[in-house]
């Protein structure tokens, strides 16, 4: 059996080994290799509850602070399976050589993390992402050697081919020849990050630009709660990107604040007692929110807020959180050991994205999502430190599904001979697309993301999402350049159109205010009505949006 793997980060690598261990052979399409992924950002941690720290912690209570902070809108059989084997699968990175901060007794050390009352954060100073890709990297490489993954550098996921229902195969640009080729395979899975592209600065990597996604919905694939995005209340902007100051800071003991009546009013505290610090992210953010545009009181008069690391010993500031010293010293020319760090929301994670199941199937057969991409195990709200996990998780359970549904459908060799027919049509149909239409796909992809950046932020209002609505459409008659060897680009600027149209549409449907979908119009959290996956589709040339149940079980085909 034979799987395509989009992406090289913590779910594509998990899923490849995974692939290479069960028999199977895996090629890894990305544009970048692994140590250039987006995982590698990864700063604070991977939950497990090893409950090492004599708090009594547990996986149980594990998944209930995932439930608590998703506000009741993942899959409870996902998350189960999540957190249960979250212990098991640490210890089994570690005996793979994988990197941890140890305590005294040489168990990966523990830290503490937003909405979670127990130390159960496994890092490696304020640098897991850096570890896990690593580690996991020299794993996949002695299976390369192998010859059992094979990693396809320097491609672009245009178009997937389907044999009647299900996946056969895909289209995908070679950046460096500029020419197109046909991949098939049996199974395909997406591990291809978040949706960044869709947002002028996030914390996330260029290399993560949400195309893939988009080329998928275009195709009809489901997607789920496209409107949780998560806002990290800790970053600050640069030229380039917003630069996030890891949870782990607070995990530490730093304090937010503001100056109220000329002296330093700790607002999380104040409202919500000694640990409001650590609230989860949903809730910090719009506090922020609350304090520079309700409140009129960022500090300096600006919408910004204090960071206070100050108080906390040396070995601190510049030992475990050493990157994060390392970036303020870099973009802001501060020690916070002795100056306090500005910071604000950013753009962080999608909650939302391609619809699975628990066994991260998606709604086409044959097709696969773990990690950022995917929407299953966060609901409306992320934990710090779930991320790392559901990605390597997610992709080692894509990895093991689609080898289990492969055992049972085998592509005909005439269905196989259609499908790389299409593929062919379709590659002369994109290649007669060169030289055709009028503005640079950049500078579309600059309006898109402006629309969707305004209208789509911390706090919503029906007004502001049908006027970001109005305007992609509008810039739907706009006609990007195709150029040839950079397909696509152009292909991409279209297909992230209809997802931005989606994500908005999608916060519009749901009139209520839930985890980090928060509605100035519908304040309140509304369970008789929106306890429920919000499923968008591209049919029939619209976007369609649907409540569907949780925990909703696809086909394999």
């Amino acid at each position: 059996m034979h799987i395509l793997i989009i992406g090289c980060g913590l779910a594509g690598l998990s899923a490849a080994i995974t692939a290479a261990k069960a028999g199977c052979t895996a090629s890894v399409l990305a544009p970048l290799p692994p140590e250039r992924s987006e995982s590698v950002l990864a700063a604070g941690g991977i939950n497990a509850a090893l409950n090492t720290k004599g708090q009594d912690d547990s996986w149980q209570q594990h998944f209930r602070d995932t439930m608590k902070a998703g506000a009741d809108l993942a899959d409870e059989a996902a998350v189960r399976n999540l957190t249960e084997h979250a212990p098991a699968l640490i210890r089994e990175l570690a005996a793979a050589g994988i990197v941890f901060s140890r305590d005294k007794e040489g168990n990966p050390d523990l830290r503490y993390f937003g909405g979670q009352r127990k130390m159960r954060t496994v890092y490696a100073k304020a640098g897991i992402g850096k570890q896990l890709v690593s580690g996991l990297t020299a794993i996949a490489r002695r299976y390369e050697a192998e010859g059992k993954i094979q990693l396809l550098l320097h491609r672009k996921f245009l178009r997937f081919i389907p044999a009647g229902e299900r996946f056969a195969g895909a289209v995908v640009e070679n950046t460096v020849s500029g020419t197109l080729e046909y991949l098939s395979a049996d199974a395909l899975i997406v591990g291809s990050g978040g949706m960044s592209g869709l947002f002028p600065k996030t914390t996330g990597s260029c290399v993560s630009s949400g195309s893939v996604s988009a080329s998928l919905f275009a195709s009809g694939i489901e997607m789920g709660n496209l409107e949780m995005i998560q806002y990290h209340p800790t970053t600050f902007e640069t030229p380039q990107k917003r630069m996030l100051i890891s949870e782990a800071a607070r995990g530490e003991g730093g304090r937010l604040f503001t100056i109220r009546n000329g002296q330093r009013w700790y607002f999380m505290e104040e409202w919500y007692g000694k640990n409001g610090n650590l609230m989860p992210r949903d809730i910090v953010s719009q506090s922020i929110y609350k304090v520079c545009h309700d409140m009129k009181l960022g500090l300096d008069g600006k919408n910004q807020v204090g960071l206070d690391l100050s108080f906390l010993s040396d070995d601190i500031v510049h030992g475990k959180l050493k990157e994060i010293a390392d970036i303020t010293q870099t973009y802001l020319g501060l020690d916070p050991k002795k100056e306090v760090i500005p910071v604000y929301p950013g753009v962080h994670y999608f909650m939302g994205g391609i619809l699975t199941d628990r066994n991260h199937r998606t709604s086409i057969p044959g097709i696969y999502a773990a990690g950022g991409c995917a929407c299953i195990y966060h609901g409306a709200n992320r934990l710090g430190g779930n991320s790392t996990l559901g990605a390597v998780f997610g992709g080692r359970t894509a990895a093991e599904t689609a080898f289990a549904d492969g055992q049972c459908h085998h592509l005909s060799e005439n269905a196989g001979h259609a499908a790389e027919e299409s593929a062919r049509a379709l590659m002369r149909d994109l290649q007669g697309k060169a030289g055709t239409g009028k503005e640079r796909p950049g500078q579309i992809l600059s309006d898109i993301q402006n629309a969707v950046s305004q209208h789509l932020g911390i706090v919503r209002s029906a007004d502001g999402l049908e006027t970001g609505e109005t305007l992609l459409a509008q810039i739907g008659d706009r006609k990007p350049y195709f150029s040839a060897g950079h397909i696509a680009d152009a292909l991409a600027v279209q297909d992230l159109r209809l997802l931005g149209s989606a994500m908005l549409s999608s916060a519009l449907f749901r009139r209520e205010s839930r985890g980090s979908h928060a509605r100035t119009d519908f304040p309140q959290r509304d369970d008789v009505n929106f306890k429920a996956t919000c499923a968008a589709k591209f049919q029939n040339g619209r976007v369609c949006i649907q409540k569907e149940e949780i925990g909703r079980t696809f086909d394999a085909g």
